[in-house]
Parts: C-alpha cells; structure tokens; sequence
C-alpha cells in the first residue's frame, strides 16, 4: 500500500486501507483513487467533523458503482 495520502492524522489513509481489504475484487490503485478524488470533492466543506464518515460513504457508494457496472470476466472459449 503507497503512502500517497498526506492527511495529518492518516485518516485518509485507513479508510483507504480498509477499502483495499473490503474490496479485494478492485484494484487497489483503484481504491485508492476513489479515496483521493472524494477526499478533494469535500475539501472545501466547513464542518469538518463528519468528513471522514460522509468520505467513506461517498467513496463506498462510487467502488460499489464500478463494481456493478465492470463487465464480467466471460469464460474463455474452449480449446484456447
């Protein structure tokens, strides 16, 4: 896991490790992306005190979209 997360208490950090472990099927560059762009959506808020919730959600909601809409491995055709 990269260290790109410069947040002062690793918040970002954890919640990206978290994800990684909780979606083991997404790449974890992908994950961690996810998390990246999230934490820049809410950067700007004033109310900092729900940010890492709302940024797990968030970041949650957008993996659990990827998820569902990657298409599917397809078997491989038989003697290939």
């Amino acid at each position: 896991m990269t260290q790109r997360f410069h947040d002062e208490d690793g918040t970002l950090q954890h919640l990206a490790d978290r994800l990684v472990a909780a979606y083991p099927d997404i790449d974890a560059h992908i994950v961690e992306a996810t998390v990246d762009e999230v934490s820049r959506e809410l950067s700007g808020a004033k109310l900092k005190t729900f940010l890492p919730i709302l940024a797990e959600r968030r970041a949650r909601l957008t993996l659990d979209r990827y998820r569902a809409t990657r298409p599917e491995a397809s078997p491989s055709p038989e003697g290939t």
